[in-house]
């Protein structure tokens, strides 16, 4: 909170991976904005008249717009944020601004509008929001949140204040869901890897622990890369079915350790598969790997695209066999 300072500016960006708790900050630091006696920046007093009707989602001076229409509260949007990426904020809702931030506070304080997340605003809208964040009255203040600064177009980035939120460290995350999420623990393994794989982010790594497709699919999908003869046309159709972020989440990792037992002779992620990474490695180069990771990086970025994604996933399996075959 540091960078921020003691005072909330009239525009301040979040940025942060997803599962950090941006929107919990955001929301952290419009309460204590608009508080009558907050204790300091993102800290209110809880008691206030302004604070309740903060914590009841009815103060007049609080707006937030996500995915094309305005809320008046900001929750913890880390569960659904992946699904709301997909949608736009329109210009419709950015306009819709337009009345509250011309007229002065109702409760004397101040007015805090939240944008999130802003990197789906698009272009009509942010050049709608662009000529509210030119000459903003004083009482007013808005915060984005978005994942990466480049999201959001340069004008509206060079008007704003940036803070990174920064995910914690393995020790602190996994101490955190030990606290907040016992129930949902099955190993301290797994608790690292879930955390290592959700770069850290507590609420993301929360979530991913109680996924068991994922564990599922990560252990079905290693082992098949691991046969002496790979099934490619199987596999392509389990993957299939898969979201392909969990093919992103997968694999990546699975290359990175390959290529770190090459160099330090141990593993980040999946040091609960050392057996089968090790089987693996001694049927694949470096070289080979790095190869293969441009093709699978080539094959996520056209998983959207109007293509069919069997025919993708069994030429890009069949890549991984036809280098196993070599050595």
């Amino acid at each position: 909170m540091k960078s921020i300072g003691e005072r909330l500016p009239s525009s301040l960006l979040l940025i942060g991976v997803s599962g950090l708790g941006k929107g919990a900050l955001a929301r952290a630091l419009a309460k204590s904005i608009l508080c009558s006696a907050p204790i300091h920046l993102g800290a209110a007093c809880h008691e206030c008249k302004e604070c309740l009707l903060f914590e009841s989602e009815n103060h007049p001076d609080f707006r937030v717009i996500t995915n094309d229409e305005v809320e008046t509260k900001v929750g913890d949007v880390t569960a659904t944020e992946e699904k709301k990426s997909k949608q736009l904020i329109s210009v419709k809702s950015v306009r819709g601004l337009a009345e509250f931030s011309g007229t002065k506070p109702h409760r004397g304080y101040a007015k805090v509008v939240v944008i999130n997340p802003a990197e789906n605003l698009n272009q009509s809208a942010s050049n709608a929001l662009l000529k509210i964040l030119e000459e903003p009255p004083e009482f007013l203040h808005f915060i984005l949140v978005a994942k990466n600064a480049q999201s959001v177009i340069p004008t509206i980035r060079s008007r704003c204040l940036k803070h990174h939120v920064l995910p914690p460290s393995d020790e602190v995350a996994v101490n955190w869901l030990k606290n907040e999420a016992e129930d949902r623990l099955s190993s301290d393994e797994r608790t690292t890897l879930a955390s290592r794989l959700s770069s850290n982010a507590p609420l993301s790594t929360r979530e991913l622990l109680i996924d068991e497709q994922f564990f599922e699919a990560r252990g079905h999908i290693v082992s098949e890369l691991g046969q002496r003869r790979i099934d490619v046309f199987s596999l392509a159709a389990f993957c299939e079915k898969l979201d392909p972020e969990y093919i992103r989440k997968i694999l990546y990792p699975l290359i990175h350790d390959l290529l770190l037992l090459d160099v330090e002779g141990e593993l980040y992620f999946y040091t609960d598969m050392s057996d089968e990474l090790m089987n693996i490695k001694q049927n694949v180069t470096g070289v080979l790997l790095i190869r293969w990771m441009d093709d699978l990086t080539d094959y996520l970025k056209s998983v959207h695209h109007p293509l069919n994604r069997r025919l993708a996933l069994e030429a890009l399996f069949l890549k991984w066999a036809k280098n196993y075959k070599r050595l």
